[in-house]
């Protein structure tokens, strides 16, 4: 049965802007597109303080382009020894303490939003790109952008992008209220001409590991109908305008039980809803809310079937999606 498992989280104006206020909004979203391409094709090396919940993690990152390919390594500075590697193939996480590899094709959430840049058009009938001024952020100089939601459904953002090579240096999540979700900023950052490949292996040989495999390598990149294993999809559901559905598949877990999967986005936020039958020990499936940092979910149960709403979403809106949801009749 399906449970909400462990996700490794990775994630004063020094002068006033000389843009005119009817050339901000552009402005704001170029630097974004700019900001996008570069977080994908620099090669970076520093650390970074994340902030949620009420903790402060220290991590490093390193990340690589060479020839299009991209690799990244992150590394948790303090609290639990955490490790993740990423290359084209897939993602290996490591937890030394308790000799612990798990290897998937998917990246676990970032701490750094992500922007895909060829929707950006898309986001501005969602979202607000203001550009708003310089300031300085590890010791180099930041454009810094607003972006903020047209409605209460959806987080804001503001970031800080190193005005040269376009980095994002910074970032704070917050909701309707201007309350700090989330918050993730550089202390140091160097831009090296290459990084050597074998800083992206990982190095467990010879150490005795319990390995954990993600036996669904394949991920689809568009919606495609799963195949008929009785678990009923989604025949209606409220969605804040603007999120579209991005897949829909069937997840044969290790323990052998079966969760349906349906992935919705408006291009910056996401949503899963997650549908399973429920189980003998029911007493494991989430019912009702929960969150931790920026990401909620949501549970409920209908008929004999348990639904969980999980997103990078204010709490209003994975509980709409939840209360709102109708599932297909079997």
């Amino acid at each position: 049965m399906m449970t909400i498992t462990r996700a490794w989280l990775f994630i004063t104006c020094l002068t006033a802007s000389s843009l005119g206020l009817a050339d901000t909004g552009s402005a704001g979203r170029d630097l974004v597109r700019q900001m996008s391409m570069a977080m994908q094709t620099l090669n970076y090396d520093g650390s970074f303080v994340y902030a949620h919940d009420g903790e402060l993690e220290s991590m490093r990152i390193t990340h690589s382009n060479s020839d299009g390919v991209e690799r990244e390594r992150l590394i948790s500075l303090n609290g639990e020894a955490r490790e993740i590697v990423r290359n084209a193939e897939n993602v290996v996480c490591i937890w030394p303490g308790s000799k612990t590899v798990a290897v998937s094709k998917a990246s676990p959430r970032s701490p750094f939003p992500e922007f895909e840049p060829r929707q950006l058009a898309e986001l501005e009938k969602l979202y607000a790109f203001d550009h708003n001024g310089m300031d300085r952020v590890a010791g180099r100089i930041a454009e810094v952008v607003d972006i903020k939601p047209l409605d209460d459904y959806r987080y804001g953002y503001k970031l800080w992008i190193d005005s040269e090579t376009h980095l994002m240096l910074r970032s704070v999540m917050s909701d309707n209220t201007g309350a700090i979700i989330e918050q993730v900023m550089f202390t140091q950052v160097e831009y090296p001409e290459s990084i050597p490949a074998s800083l992206f292996t990982t190095s467990t040989k010879g150490n005795r590991q319990e390995w954990v495999i993600d036996l669904d390598m394949e991920e689809p990149l568009i919606a495609s109908p799963p195949p008929d294993s009785g678990i009923p999809g989604v025949a209606q559901l409220n969605l804040p305008d603007g999120f579209k559905l991005m897949s829909d598949k069937v997840v044969v877990l290790p323990e052998e039980s079966v969760v349906r999967r349906i992935m919705y986005t408006d291009g910056l936020a996401s949503l899963s809803v997650y549908v399973a039958e429920q189980g003998e020990n029911s007493r494991n499936e989430l019912v009702g809310l929960m969150g931790m940092g920026g990401v909620h979910a949501y549970g409920v149960t209908q008929e004999q079937w348990h639904v969980t709403v999980v997103g990078e979403v204010p709490k209003p809106t994975v509980m709409m999606t939840g209360d709102s949801l109708q599932l297909q009749e079997q």
